[in-house]
């Protein structure tokens, strides 16, 4: 029988309603739709059904057969969340199906192991250093000859590679990137969300609990029990160190991270760090633990021998390494080498230079006859580029080139040793003219452009290692294309200032400290007033590779590509 017409709107509403209702369904699946993995990689499957309603459910399929082991949780009320923790992958495409109270679809695909011939492997991160970062730094060291226009040479970083390669990088969620999810892409092959580490997203509100990825450090040590090196001259918690040994989706959990460094899965034998704020009890002062644990004393009771000055650390001779050389950051290379202000200084007056960090990890990690992964970090280079203070953020450029020289020197002595220098992310330094210090600070009319640009005169003043004195008759005129308010005086200043200051609501201004320095001009930024201090960009990254499994190193990468190319050149073997 026909239905009236208003009853046949009726029927036909309600069956949008159902469609909708269905529709409104939403299904997201870590590892993503697309996620590159190594075959026998651990991973944590999470699937997240949200927009249904109470009691519905759903079935996860991989490759079409139900998985096994599931954990479901309900985390809110209109969600249903399915985990299951350490799977791995054998070689080729593999798909994660859903269906029921919601359906999708992820792809992803695990590599076969290659044949690689380095057993020994050191990853040098510039963090911040882009091209043109490095490139001033050359200008610094090496520049050009004032009778011909010349190149007098090139940064040890730059010189006799093997292979080269210009590096993409972004995040999961931006394509703006942080140290956090970038040293993690390298860390893990996997694109991964701003501020996290080696995580999948997830709805809970536990930062600790999010989906894991298995790290390349982790690998090493489960299948060859390869020796783990950690340095960087920035706190020890930090973000481009943690992603080579912690899983958290905030890079700010530094107790967690500390923790992690000593019971979690990758069991560093070396680390050399600066700020110790994060492995002291809460007692302790400077302390940012809320609880007593003390990784000093713990540490040496689990085999490690412990040093805090550059003394101690030259004179260790062990199997395990652990090193704390400040309360925070370290102090840049100009402030410990150049300008020695005893305020700045303050009680840490012996700590090491990035170069002797290295040597003494590679002299420990040696005694390890199945090879090791050591990353070194010259985490300073963006600490200083931050707060515009690029000659602070530039001659640790030079000391990192200086721990790079001794890599070199072990791998040509060692040919089973591959040695890769990269950045994590790029900072919008430039290097745009000359200028005349003779003409005082701030002087406009000092910068030199084109032809007036002349010859930088680094070099004419040499400190003790050899490294160019920050002040000479004729600088760089070096600029940031983002940046907040702030005041420019073109020359470097023996105490550290930050640029701006907080005025509460309304935002940052110019520091009148600095705006107060003979010469100072206030420079019109073009960041939000929100905004503090300069920031990362989009742009490219540098990335040299010395030894072996250089080869796997050219052309245009992204920054994921780099976990698969390590691991081809040691000739990772995940599913061991």
């Amino acid at each position: 029988m026909k239905k009236p017409a208003f009853l046949r709107a009726s029927l036909l509403l309600g069956s949008l309603l159902t469609v909708s209702a269905a529709a409104a369904a939403d299904v997201t699946i870590y590892p993503y739709d697309g996620a590159q993995l190594l075959a026998g990689q651990k991973f944590d499957l999470r699937v997240e059904v949200s927009g249904i309603t109470a009691g519905q459910e759903a079935s996860v399929m991989l490759d079409g057969q139900p998985m096994t082991g599931l954990a479901k949780t309900n985390t809110v009320a209109d969600s249903v969340e399915y985990i299951v923790r350490g799977v791995s992958l054998t070689p080729g495409q593999h798909t994660v199906t859903v269906t029921g109270a919601g359906t999708g679809q992820a792809t992803m695909t695990a590599a076969a192991p290659a044949a690689g011939t380095a057993k020994k492997v050191i990853v040098f991160i510039g963090d911040g250093m882009g091209w043109n970062t490095m490139h001033a730094a050359e200008l610094i060291a090496k520049g050009y000859n004032a009778a011909n226009g010349l190149p007098r040479g090139r940064l040890e970083m730059e010189s006799g590679i093997g292979s080269m390669a210009s590096v993409t990088t972004s995040s999961y969620d931006s394509f703006i990137p942080d140290s956090a999810n970038t040293a993690s892409s390298i860390a893990d092959g996997q694109k991964i969300l701003v501020n996290a580490l080696n995580v999948y997203p997830d709805n809970t509100e536990d930062t600790l609990d999010n989906p894991r990825i298995e790290t390349i450090t982790e690998i090493l040590k489960r299948t060859t029990g390869a020796g783990v090196g950690l340095v960087t001259t920035t706190f020890g918690t930090d973000a481009t160190p943690a992603a080579f040994a912690a899983h958290t989706r905030r890079r700010g959990d530094y107790a967690a991270i500390a923790d992690q460094y000593f019971n979690g899965l990758a069991k560093p034998d070396v680390m050399l760090f600066g700020g110790s704020r994060d492995f002291i009890p809460q007692t302790a002062p400077g302390s940012r633990r809320k609880d007593d644990t003390n990784w000093i004393d713990d540490s040496q009771k689990m085999g490690f021998s412990f040093v805090s000055s550059r003394a101690e650390l030259m004179q260790a001779n062990t199997d395990k390494l652990f090193g704390l050389f400040n309360i925070d950051n370290f102090n840049a290379y100009v402030d410990r080498a150049q300008f020695k202000d005893a305020k700045a200084l303050g009680d840490f007056t012996d700590q090491p230079y990035l170069w002797e960090m290295t040597q003494k990890a590679v002299e420990t990690l040696d005694k390890n006859p199945n090879g090791f992964f050591l990353m070194v970090e010259a985490g300073m280079i963006d600490k200083f580029e931050h707060p515009l203070d690029w000659q602070r953020g530039v001659w640790d450029v030079l000391e990192l080139d200086k721990a790079v020289a001794y890599a070199k020197t072990y791998a040509a002595q060692h040919p089973d040793t591959l040695v890769l220098v990269t950045a994590d992310h790029a900072h919008s330094l430039s290097v745009y003219g000359g200028y005349d210090s003779s003409m005082g600070p701030g002087n406009r009319a000092a910068v030199g452009i084109y032809q007036d640009a002349k010859f930088p005169t680094y070099g004419d003043k040499m400190d003790e290692n050899g490294i160019p004195m920050v002040d000479t008759a004729r600088t760089l005129a070096v600029g940031f294309g983002a940046a907040p308010d702030y005041c420019e005086t073109f020359v470097s200043r023996p105490v550290f200032k930050d640029p701006t200051v907080s005025e509460g609501d309304s935002g940052y201004t110019p520091n009148p400290d600095v705006c107060t320095e003979p010469g100072a001009y206030v420079r019109v930024g073009n960041l939000p007033p929100s905004s503090n201090q300069g920031v990362h960009t989009a742009d490219p990254l540098p990335l040299f590779a010395f030894g072996a499994g250089a080869s796997e190193f050219s052309g245009m990468m992204d920054q994921t590509e780099l976990f698969f190319a390590l691991a081809r050149a040691m000739g990772v073997d995940a599913q061991k």
